[in-house]
């Protein structure tokens, strides 16, 4: 009977120690990340996540896997209505989009706090991020960049060598280079752009015009008119196309030989499969002078507030966590194929390594002390999409001035609410 009560009393202690278990692991603050991340990266990600709940006992961080299709506008109707997560993976002109609402976190308050801060942040960062982070309207910020790609240029090695051209790195260079190509090979497209908005707003910026201002919600590239012309003139010459022959992006039509070069995201490279010629990878090219520009895209966590002060406070400290630990912000960017934006990641041992083992990463890498930010402000965005529609319709042959000037009207309205 002794045995009996004995097994009977160590049952119920064991099973109190896990009704506590259960309890504390249920008191604790749940911080959401809804992500769109696959394999390598869901796996890092959470991996991530456990290591964080472990080495501390009052949030537990959970991944919440979503579909890709239509995302952004799913988060974004979830976190109006006070069911969406506290963190996501995006670009800093995606929180924009909830500044005005007060639906996003103001992480400063959070990173030059005396108690929970990031020791030195301000040195944790190259010069131009902190413009990006900054570039809020509000003056707070809302978003820090994770990991960091950016436009190259992708050539036919074999046809280059072949015409005994160079690679080219000015924009004039890229234009010679594109006539010689269509004189020799008439059914290749010389040079192909995947981001028509980057590549115009580079000209642009390397014209010596402004992008915009912030404080007087208005753009300064009404006076760009040769930077948009010369581009124009390029895609009616038949030298630069915005559309794939096929459709799409112009990894296809670059494997298939139909295309030359192309300006296209450093992401691109498991898309390149050349049919029965070498490939290369370089910068992207850029005037040189004291202009020179090259924009970089950084995505990383944005934090909400939608959720509550706990909820935003936890979710700051897995984003200090898991972008300011060097080890951890540099896996992450092998995780994604990227580089990293933190100055103490890029010392981490073996970095350079893989950098250097990753040719179209190295390019990126090339253009970094020419990178510039954008500000993320109302209006930013249909500010992009006003220069897609500028330099195709400039493209397709229309004046470059009217349309800059119809340009430059829908943008400043856009910048002011209207």
């Amino acid at each position: 009977m002794k045995t009996r009560s004995f097994v009977a009393a160590l049952l119920a202690l064991v099973m109190a120690l896990s009704c506590v278990s259960v309890f504390a692991e249920d008191a604790k603050v749940k911080v959401s990340i809804w992500s769109t991340f696959t394999n390598d990266q869901d796996a890092y990600l959470r991996k991530t996540a456990e290591d964080f709940n472990a080495s501390q006992d009052k949030y537990v961080v959970e991944v919440q896997t979503q579909p890709n299709q239509n995302f952004t506008s799913t988060v974004y109707n979830a976190v109006v209505n006070g069911e969406g997560p506290d963190i996501i993976f995006n670009y800093a002109s995606e929180a924009a989009k909830y500044v005005s609402a007060g639906l996003v976190a103001n992480l400063d308050e959070y990173i030059y706090d005396d108690e929970i801060g990031i020791p030195d942040f301000d040195s944790l960062l190259p010069e131009y991020l902190f413009e990006e982070i900054n570039g809020f309207e509000d003056g707070h910020i809302h978003y820090l960049p994770g990991y960091t790609t950016g436009p190259i240029l992708f050539y036919n090695k074999t046809l280059l060598e072949e015409l005994n051209l160079e690679v080219p790195k000015t924009w004039e260079e890229l234009e010679a280079v594109s006539k010689a190509i269509k004189a020799a090979k008439p059914e290749v497209t010389p040079f192909g752009i995947d981001s028509a908005v980057d590549i115009t707003q580079t000209v642009i910026l390397e014209s010596g015009a402004g992008y915009i201002d912030i404080a007087g919600k208005k753009v300064l590239f009404d006076g760009a008119v040769d930077a948009v012309a010369w581009l124009g003139k390029q895609i009616q010459d038949g030298l630069f196309a915005l559309t794939a022959p096929s459709g799409g992006y112009f990894s296809n039509d670059f494997n298939s030989g139909l295309v030359a070069m192309y300006y296209g995201s450093c992401a691109g490279v498991p898309y390149i499969d050349p049919n029965g010629f070498e490939y290369g990878v370089a910068a992207a090219p850029s005037t040189h002078d004291e202009h020179a520009a090259y924009t970089i895209w950084n995505r990383g966590p944005i934090v909400f507030s939608a959720n509550g002060e706990e909820a935003a406070e936890g979710a700051y400290l897995f984003v200090k966590y898991m972008m300011t630990t060097p080890e951890i912000a540099e896996g992450w960017a092998e995780a994604v194929l990227a580089l990293t934006p933190w100055l103490n990641a890029q010392t981490v041992e073996g970095y350079d390594a893989y950098v250097a083992s990753q040719p179209a990463l190295a390019a990126v890498q090339e253009n970094f002390d020419i990178g510039v930010s954008f500000p993320a402000v109302t209006g930013a965005s249909e500010t992009r999409d006003a220069l897609k529609e500028l330099i195709t319709v400039i493209g397709g042959g229309a004046d470059a001035a009217e349309s800059l000037a119809a340009c430059v009207e829908t943008a400043n309205n856009a910048l002011q609410g209207n």
